[in-house]
């Protein structure tokens, strides 16, 4: 198992920790000039964009990971549907990096402190979504003789 999950969780530790650093460097370089307004009309190029697509990333996010999952054969063997759950799993965290960063962009080019909530909420989700043995077993649903494998 560790030599199947380690790696997932060491893309998951870089993927949070990497959004995490841009969150700080964002909110160092902008400290002086950032301003907190949720009105649309005084940061019309940006609101509603940057949260949408946040909103909509974490919402794909989840779909995805969903279908891919139900597309993993269960008569297959247990190395084949690791593989596969790997692959929804980097799918997933991949849709939750890119709303964050996206919003992060947003606060960085306009100084709107606003975004900075989406991109945390991704972010709180992606950490949320730690790959667990637990987590897999159950989303894989496997039984007796493949977890002993594990």
């Amino acid at each position: 198992m560790n030599a199947k999950l380690k790696p997932l969780q060491m893309i998951h530790l870089a993927l949070c920790f990497f959004v995490f650093l841009f969150a700080i460097v964002t909110i160092l370089i902008n400290r002086n000039q950032l301003y907190f307004d949720a009105n649309p009309a005084n940061t019309a190029p940006f609101n509603p964009i940057f949260p949408i697509v946040g909103l909509i990333s974490l919402s794909v996010s989840i779909i995805a990971f969903k279908n891919l999952l139900t597309k993993i054969d269960q008569a297959a063997a247990v190395d084949s549907k690791i593989n596969q759950y790997q692959t929804a799993f980097i799918v997933s965290s991949a849709l939750l990096e890119g709303g964050a960063l996206f919003n992060l962009v947003g606060t960085f080019v306009s100084q709107n402190a606003f975004f900075l909530i989406f991109a945390a909420v991704n972010l709180i989700f992606l950490i949320r979504n730690r790959p667990t043995k637990d987590k897999l077993i159950s989303a894989l649903q496997l039984q007796y003789p493949d977890t002993e494998i594990l």
